[in-house]
């Protein structure tokens, strides 16, 4: 039985679809892009090889639609190395929304080929890639940081977290998200729950993110400025005023 999970992922496919169509990806990230880091870019790169491509028989992306669909197969097949060989190939050649999702699909290939730093490159290669809409170019830069984040210095990861993270960037939280990881790697718990706070308390946040963020927060304690913080300081005050109440007679 398909759950709503399944159903939703299905409208989603079934939209990128109309989108390769109709040349409207920039549109179609901008409705849906906060929700695609994570889960929603997996069932991109999973189950792309479900989408209605095979019926494009007169448009002048066939030939694309052609070599992504025979990629995909390659990685069905369980032979990343070759599948990310042609996506790689499909991603220097393609003009249209496939560029994106071959850069996308061979950095995954590459992954699963065990060449991580094939896959880092690929992402950096779609986040410098000046033919791709920035929106795009932002998303490969995210993604090239969230590969990096166990090597990349804490405080480098935030300077460059910092300029997806405007209200109207659709890379917004999954950024702040990093940054609040990185915060707490770098032992700056208060700054995290900042952050992870700003997650929790936005109605935009993604479900499944607002989630994470909220049991992160309640990990580290809960909010700046909560009834905790307040009576972890009350001890400090008591002293100090049984101390003042002892100098006088």
């Amino acid at each position: 039985m398909r759950g709503r999970g399944s159903a939703s992922s299905d409208e989603f496919i079934r939209e990128v679809d109309e989108a390769v169509r109709q040349d409207r990806w920039l549109k179609l990230w901008k409705e849906h892009g906060a929700y695609i880091v994570g889960a929603a870019l997996a069932v991109v790169i999973g189950t792309a090889a479900g989408v209605g491509w095979r019926t494009w028989q007169e448009s002048q992306r066939q030939a694309e639609a052609e070599s992504y669909l025979a990629a995909t197969e390659l990685l069905r097949q369980n032979r990343p190395a070759e599948a990310a060989a042609a996506f790689r190939a499909l991603a220097g050649d393609a003009d249209s929304g496939y560029a994106v999702l071959a850069h996308l699909q061979a950095a995954h290939a590459l992954g699963q080929a065990g060449d991580e730093a094939g896959k880092l490159a690929m992402l950096r290669q779609l986040a410098d890639d000046d033919a791709a809409a920035p929106m795009y170019r932002e998303l490969g830069g995210l993604l090239a940081l969230q590969q990096q984040f166990g090597t990349e210095s804490p405080d480098n990861l935030t300077s460059q977290l910092e300029s997806l993270t405007s209200a109207d960037n659709p890379w917004r939280y999954s950024a702040l998200e990093l940054i609040a990881l990185a915060q707490m790697r770098a032992g700056d718990t208060d700054a995290a729950r900042e952050t992870l706070s700003t997650l929790v308390g936005d109605p935009r946040t993604p479900p499944d993110l607002g989630r994470r963020a909220a049991e992160l927060l309640s990990a580290l304690g809960g909010p700046i400025g909560q009834a905790g913080d307040e009576q972890s300081k009350v001890p400090d005050e008591q002293g100090q005023e049984t101390s003042d109440s002892g100098e006088d007679p």
